[in-house]
């Protein structure tokens, strides 16, 4: 296969992925079929065939590029970042900007499917521990874990609410947990240099 082959396929597997996810956001994973998204895409299911062996192909490539593109690249460009209240900042505003209808979709399907639940642990560990990286820089490795939790819970929430709610209200209720942890960084601080 040539290079310009790769990038076309890769473009389409990508509008494929897109698709998948609105129909996920507006219709739930019971809606996700190859008919519908097909209609979708204005393509036939022959085209489908062009980028996927099968179903199972598909819904695997979903959810891998779902767990590499909102949490693996995530967590390593925000790795890159020495200051780690600036990593966190990242890590927020690319969370807020997620699909979080899709998200609370694909939460859901993990809930009837074993293979998409593997995925979906995956994800939450990932998103846990990049942020629990850069909250032990300022709170200690004792307490990041709670404020990772903390952090998350508030993202997965708002991703079951999310029809209903903006998603500036995440971004506030982000921050509340960023100033909570600046102000225990700054108490951590006081202790440590008291020590």
């Amino acid at each position: 296969m040539s290079e310009r082959q790769v990038r076309r396929n890769e473009t389409l597997r990508d509008a494929w992925f897109e698709a998948a996810n609105e129909i996920l956001a507006t219709e739930g994973y019971g809606a996700l079929k190859l008919a519908p998204l097909c209609r979708k895409l204005g393509v036939t299911t022959g085209s489908f065939y062009h980028s996927f062996d099968n179903w199972q192909d598909f819904t695997d490539s979903l959810l891998d590029a779902w767990l590499t593109e909102r949490t693996e690249r995530l967590a390593e460009i925000a790795r890159q970042n020495p200051d780690p209240v600036q990593r966190l900042q990242l890590l927020i505003s690319n969370v807020v900007d997620f699909n979080h209808r899709a998200e609370a979709a694909i939460r859901v399907w993990a809930g009837v499917d074993e293979r998409v639940a593997v995925i979906q642990r995956k994800v939450d560990r990932g998103r846990h521990q990049a942020a629990s990286e850069a909250l032990a820089e300022l709170v200690g490795p004792e307490r990041a874990p709670a404020f990772a939790t903390w952090g998350l819970g508030t993202v997965v929430g708002f991703e079951m609410l999310s029809e209903d709610h903006p998603a500036e209200e995440l971004q506030w209720a982000l921050e509340q947990v960023l100033a909570q942890v600046q102000a225990t960084a700054k108490q951590h601080r006081r202790k440590t240099a008291e020590k």
